[in-house]
């Protein structure tokens, strides 16, 4: 009983020598020491402890959490480690082929930064819709188609004297007014009435009369079409339109055509490559809106000009026979 009571009360001092034994530094039988893990906030918190061990508080927990992972389980650590970074694997940036790969086809992946400034995939936006095009019908006016004509719808027609010259007259004109006139000759004229005549003369060339043919082409000003709307094309481009603001007075027509304007002009050929020049003018002949085509022709001095008159509401039916017989004149050089 007594060695059971000498051996408590030795073991009661042993351990209040030992941590005194632990914190002298300079014991020669204290071989094994602990580096200190005071923290700044210990530090602050208390007086600077001896060389060694701190006992603080806040010290022991911090010794404890550092002891407890060194003895970690290997297969814990590796559960935490792939926990911890399955979630930032979710964040990385995505390639642009990696992103078309998983959005659905005709959608666009917009690009989001995250809450760590990396960049990451929003949801699909669909493509905008493609804006459908309207075809119209370009504003021209529609024409009923011309004449046919026929070798029997002309007599043929020439001039012995001087200047010699030959046509094709057209038959729908009506018979020779003024035969047996002194005006027979290198005068000629074919009428039905003061809406449908024509005549033709070679006269003396004249610069002013033909000043009107070239400066209606020359001053010829394209009608454009009217604007496009968005989303609107026209079907097909017709062929130009003109306005001529050349005046027609030194053309010297008769006195029933008023309100005279130039509505086309041009040029062309005939057989015998003499250069034709052409005016079509609306006008007004006795009250009824009629047309009046103008030739003009010019060889060795001499200008071989014609005038047609017609309704301007069958035109279809007139301009045919009169560009047949522009183009059927011949001139003995």
């Amino acid at each position: 009983m007594k060695f059971f009571l000498a051996a408590i009360v030795t073991a009661a001092l042993l351990s209040e020598i030992v941590p005194v034994w632990a914190a002298n530094p300079g014991g020669e039988k204290i071989k094994n020491t602990v580096p200190s893990v005071q923290t700044e906030t210990d530090k602050a918190d208390s007086d600077p402890p001896a060389a060694g061990i701190s006992i603080t508080p806040k010290a022991q927990a911090h010794t404890f959490d550092a002891a407890t992972a060194k003895v970690t389980p290997a297969n814990d650590v590796a559960t935490s480690t792939k926990a911890d970074t399955e979630p930032a694997a979710a964040s990385e940036p995505v390639s642009a082929a990696d992103a078309s790969k998983q959005s659905p086809a005709g959608a666009t992946m917009v690009p989001v930064k995250g809450k760590e400034g990396k960049v990451q995939p929003a949801a699909p936006q669909p493509e905008p819709p493609k804006p459908v095009i309207k075809k119209i019908t370009p504003p021209v006016p529609q024409e009923k188609p011309l004449r046919v004509i026929w070798p029997q719808d002309f007599y043929y027609y020439s001039y012995n004297g001087d200047p010699y010259y030959s046509l094709s007259l057209p038959k729908d004109f009506g018979a020779d007014t003024i035969a047996g006139l002194p005006a027979v000759g290198p005068m000629l004229m074919r009428a039905q009435s003061n809406t449908v005549l024509m005549t033709f003369a070679a006269v003396d060339a004249d610069p002013v009369r033909t000043k009107v043919f070239s400066d209606a082409v020359k001053n010829r000003v394209e009608i454009p079409l009217p604007p496009l709307g968005p989303n609107e094309e026209y079907a097909y481009i017709p062929a130009p339109r003109y306005d001529y603001p050349t005046d027609p007075a030194p053309l010297a027509l008769p006195e029933q055509i008023t309100s005279a304007k130039i509505v086309d002009a041009g040029s062309g050929r005939t057989a015998e490559n003499l250069l034709i020049n052409y005016l079509y003018l609306s006008c007004t002949a006795d009250g009824q809106p009629c047309m009046a085509a103008v030739t003009h022709s010019e060889r060795n001095g001499k200008a071989f000009d014609g005038l047609f008159i017609f309704p301007y509401a069958e035109k279809q039916n007139y301009i045919p026979l009169v560009t047949y017989t522009a183009q059927s004149l011949r001139v003995r050089k």
